[in-house]
């Protein structure tokens, strides 16, 4: 279980004037997150849904609260310490081409979470690629392959496999699907769903389509200006959502898209 307290993050900025001014990206969140469940977090960009995220995973650190992931506060832990626990939460990022070193095979990329955070012998290490492969249905064929050489689709699926590797307890999509074709995003939202169901780990999908959040969770959180403005735990439809900027959300959808589920 994830508990998440009074989180907040502020950024000092410099305004037109050249005034220095304090940004507050994310102000005062607080929630749970349950084991073996999956949650979506909605909002549009410049919510905060980022920001939040990043604090998750443990790339920035808050400006005040807490994370307990157990009997640890992810936010007060530094150097080695933090370094250790990362293999309890990792995520996967919007853009993948970016996220896949490009000098690296796809077969290292899989490789190098679990020779920093769990090391195994070549052998063990060989098989363990090769059963995250059939995970995530990439064929073994690609693994000498450049990152370049694979199609978006693809390179997600070596991203998921990445954070599948160390075993975490709480994974983060962020954005995972954006920019993908709408076959191959049906594709990748599926796998997400599957592994969901067989990894029994904490999954936090972000995104900023509120249709997406309904397909891949029941519980739903609605982000605005930094602030979580709704929660829902059994989401099934539009008509679920209450909160003035959700229904804002679900009427900014093009008419053709907006549809019960």
């Amino acid at each position: 279980m994830i508990q998440v307290k009074e989180l907040s993050k502020r950024y000092t900025i410099r305004e037109a004037n050249g005034r220095k001014a304090i940004l507050e990206a994310v102000r005062q969140v607080s929630f749970t997150l349950a084991d073996g469940t999956g949650y979506a977090l909605v909002g549009e960009s410049g919510s905060g849904k980022s920001t939040l995220a990043r604090m998750l995973a443990g790339i920035e650190r808050p400006s005040g609260g807490e994370i307990w992931l157990g009997d640890r506060n992810l936010a007060a832990l530094k150097g080695r310490a933090l370094r250790l626990a990362r293999a309890d939460f990792q995520m996967v990022l919007q853009n993948s081409r970016s996220a896949l070193d490009p000098r690296r095979t796809v077969y290292e990329s899989m490789a190098e979470p679990i020779r920093c955070l769990m090391p195994l012998g070549k052998q063990k290490e060989r098989e363990a690629i090769l059963e995250l492969a059939e995970k995530v249905q990439l064929p073994a064929a690609l693994l000498d392959r450049l990152p370049h050489e694979l199609s978006g689709g693809q390179q997600q699926r070596v991203c998921i496999a990445r954070a599948l590797s160390v075993s975490p307890q709480f994974i983060i999509f962020d954005e995972s699907v954006s920019g993908l074709d709408v076959t191959v995003r049906k594709q990748i939202l599926d796998l997400i769903l599957r592994l969901k169901r067989e990894e029994r780990c904490i999954f936090l999908f972000i995104t900023h389509d509120i249709d997406v959040a309904l397909y891949m969770a029941e519980n739903i959180f609605v982000m605005k200006e930094g602030s979580i403005v709704e929660h829902i735990v059994h989401a099934g439809s539009y008509s679920d959502f209450t909160h003035e900027y959700s229904r804002t959300l679900i009427e900014a959808l093009p008419p053709k898209i907006r549809t019960s589920f």
